[in-house]
């Protein structure tokens, strides 16, 4: 049979607090009550537990023992206990998040220092990747929200079926290219078939965002393409472009300096740019917590004064 809860609560304390008097204090029990509670605790587990000392009880081995299996369970139930009071009065638990590399990189981490710094008890685990990463965690249950990239051209758009979704940021998509390597590969043309046989720098080796540069400007998708390189990295593939590595498609703010220097090229038609847009998508059916809710109360705002 197992020993009275309330007085393995009692050697918790004592032990914890090193005397009677300090326990009766924690307990708001006489120190009578907890002398005796301790006296039906070594009657009931048929072991001394404590050595009586002059203003103080050294816990025997058995005591010791015992107070090693119960110290945890009643820490932790301390705890949960104050988290679960906590939540009520403010906002507590961990938020997790995926987001595109760049946006989650340079954008979106002032958003969370602002709302940490008004919600202390928020933490947040943040994933960065492709929808093609994201979306199916977000759905097994391994993310609560996801920021993904969708381009306006058609076909080019994930699936979101079964999504809530909210637009947080739209972007001016451009294709751009070194000088050097517009002189030597295009020479100033813009045709289909000459943007075709260049190079390009894409986030992934299947580069849907310049396949859906192609389809937006000209209507159709190339059979192939050649792709020189492939980094999930706004950066890394401007980087790559002025190398001359080959034509990459990036936020057109990214690379306003470069272009107005003209170290950098924008390859252009008679049609608009292509835009993109970071959107906040969350599973329908799930059951928001308060700590999201406010998260993406708090986005909307953000969006409102032009923060993001």
């Amino acid at each position: 049979m197992l020993p009275d809860w309330n007085r393995l609560r009692v050697l918790f304390h004592v032990v914890r607090s090193g005397s009677v008097s300090a326990a009766a204090r924690e307990l708001h029990v006489t120190q009578s009550a907890v002398s005796q509670s301790l006296a039906k605790l070594e009657a009931e587990v048929g072991a001394q537990l404590f050595v009586r000392r002059p203003r103080r009880l050294v816990p025997t081995p058995a005591g010791t023992r015992l107070f090693g299996v119960v110290a945890p369970f009643v820490e932790a139930l301390e705890g949960g206990v104050e988290e679960i009071h906590r939540a009520h009065h403010e906002l507590s638990g961990v938020v997790r998040l995926g987001a595109p590399v760049e946006f989650g990189t340079h954008r979106l981490p002032p958003l969370l220092a602002a709302f940490r710094h008004e919600h202390p008890g928020i933490r947040f685990e943040l994933t960065l990747g492709h929808p093609s990463l994201l979306l199916p965690r977000l759905d097994e249950g391994r993310l609560e929200l996801a920021f993904v990239d969708v381009f306006d051209a058609p076909g080019s758009r994930p699936s979101t079926a079964g999504l809530e979704v909210v637009e947080v940021l739209e972007e001016r998509l451009v294709l751009v290219g070194s000088r050097a390597y517009e002189a030597e590969h295009l020479a100033g043309s813009r045709a289909q078939r000459r943007l075709e046989a260049a190079s390009f720098v894409a986030y992934q080796p299947a580069a849907p965002e310049i396949r859906g540069w192609f389809r937006h400007h000209f209507d159709r998708v190339p059979a192939r393409l050649e792709i020189a390189l492939a980094v999930e990295s706004v950066q890394a593939v401007i980087e790559a472009v002025r190398l001359g590595m080959g034509l990459g498609v990036v936020p057109s703010h990214t690379v306003s300096a470069d272009l107005d220097t003209g170290a950098l090229v924008a390859i252009t038609t008679r049609r608009r740019a292509i835009r993109s847009r970071v959107t906040l998508v969350r599973l329908l059916d799930k059951v928001p917590s308060r700590a999201e809710k406010a998260f993406v109360r708090a986005l909307g705002r953000s969006r409102g004064s032009g923060a993001t």
